[in-house]
């Protein structure tokens, strides 16, 4: 393959599996903010179809917190080892990195809980509502195209 240049392409590929996961992650929260936890009230049978699929989420739930963190790592040094990063682009950075970390961490999104039916995860000192969490992914989400269209990234330009 000559002539590829492969610092392009993984810049390509860390883009698309950073959107992609952000994706799958404020739709899959939508989802069951909105559409799933509404249902737990309504009866008991609803109520464990929702743990059910509580638990199916949470897989999809850490794999896309861990794209997001890992990729967003990555393509947020990329982004910044130019110089040309503004005080409003760092500014805005700065609260997308926050807002992300947050949603992440209120969420359970960042370290796995027990397997064990018999454990009760601990209760934190402080409790984010679900449409918070969701509020802050949303976001951080939008303020990443924002940022993507006041400094749009060049692939082309190898790592920096």
């Amino acid at each position: 393959m000559e002539g590829t240049d492969f610092a392009a392409l993984a810049r390509i590929v860390l883009r698309v599996a950073h959107a992609l996961a952000a994706a799958l992650w404020l739709g899959s929260g939508t989802f069951l903010v909105v559409a799933l936890l509404p249902q737990r009230r309504s009866s008991p049978a609803a109520s464990e179809t929702v743990r059910t699929a509580q638990e199916r989420f949470r897989r999809w739930w850490i794999a896309s917190s861990a794209i997001l963190v890992g990729s967003g790592v990555a393509l947020m040094f990329d982004r910044v080892a130019d110089g040309r990063g503004t005080a409003t682009y760092l500014g805005l950075l700065g609260i997308k990195v926050v807002a992300g970390l947050v949603a992440l961490a209120a969420s359970g999104g960042l370290l796995p809980r027990p397997t064990r039916p018999t454990l009760r995860p601990a209760r934190s000192a402080w409790r984010v509502p679900d449409r918070i969490v969701l509020a802050l992914g949303a976001l951080a989400y939008l303020l990443g195209v924002l940022l993507s269209v006041i400094y749009p990234p060049d692939p082309t330009a190898g790592w920096r």
